[in-house]
């Protein structure tokens, strides 16, 4: 991979109990890569089409052939994002919507079968690929960090019990950063799930007029990905880090 890639996804969800209970339309409609847009006020007008690198239809049921799930989100997405993070690139997503849009579900998604995000299910991949090293000479480390910016707050989410607001500060060589954020090492899956959970239940959650039980802040998971390899010949170490 030479440069930066982005790539932009967009993804359309069911409807809530509140637009059923609105007899609500869809507006939205999907076809390969593109994303059709249709104006209720004005049926006769020709839909707006926009084209991204994945539209995503999980407006229906998974009995939908077009239905897009969460493994197949995580297959076009997570997948090449634990590639890059093994060959030392800096990765991210970001979740973009309003209120109720289903960014969290999406990226964390819950804890049933078939329903978990796209963060677990990199997590779970990344462990199951580190316990398949067979190289001697090759180790791994894994950290991660988890806040949330509320009303111009930052709060770690993985030591609830503080309710100071954390500082950004700027290092003139690594860039921002969050003073005294807690980043715990972990040694599998369930350390991750663990800590996962841990920080979800403690993100601010307030009702809004598109959802009863919204998750009202600003949320960044992060995990630092540190490879150790040990050259026999000159006895030396060398580190390869990936922040996703």
């Amino acid at each position: 991979m030479s440069g930066a890639s982005v790539k932009v996804a967009v993804r359309v969800r069911p409807f809530n109990e509140r637009e059923l209970k609105r007899n609500a339309s869809c507006v939205i409609h999907m076809s390969g890569k593109s994303t059709s847009i249709t104006n209720p006020k004005h049926t006769k007008d020709a839909p707006k089409s926009f084209t991204f690198d994945y539209s995503y239809w999980s407006h229906s049921s998974p009995d939908d052939p077009s239905f897009s799930s969460q493994q197949q989100v995580y297959k076009d997405i997570g997948e090449s994002m634990l590639l890059h993070a093994f060959e030392g690139y800096n990765v991210c997503i970001f979740a973009y919507g309003q209120t109720g849009a289903g960014k969290s579900y999406t990226m964390m998604g819950k804890q049933e079968t078939a329903q978990q995000g796209i963060i677990p299910q990199l997590c779970e991949d990344l462990f199951t690929r580190i316990n398949h090293n067979e190289d001697l000479d090759l180790s791994y480390s894994v950290e991660v960090s988890y806040m949330e910016i509320y009303c111009e707050r930052v709060r770690d989410l993985l030591n609830p019990k503080s309710r100071d607001s954390l500082r950004v500060r700027e290092h003139p060589i690594l860039g921002p950063y969050v003073e005294n954020l807690s980043k715990l090492a972990v040694t599998n899956f369930r350390d991750i799930a663990e800590l996962m959970d841990c920080g979800n239940q403690a993100r601010t959650v307030a009702c809004t007029n598109m959802n009863e039980s919204s998750s009202r802040s600003h949320a960044v998971f992060t995990i630092v990905f540190t490879q150790k390899r040990h050259d026999a010949i000159t006895n030396l170490f060398t580190e390869k880090v990936g922040t996703g």
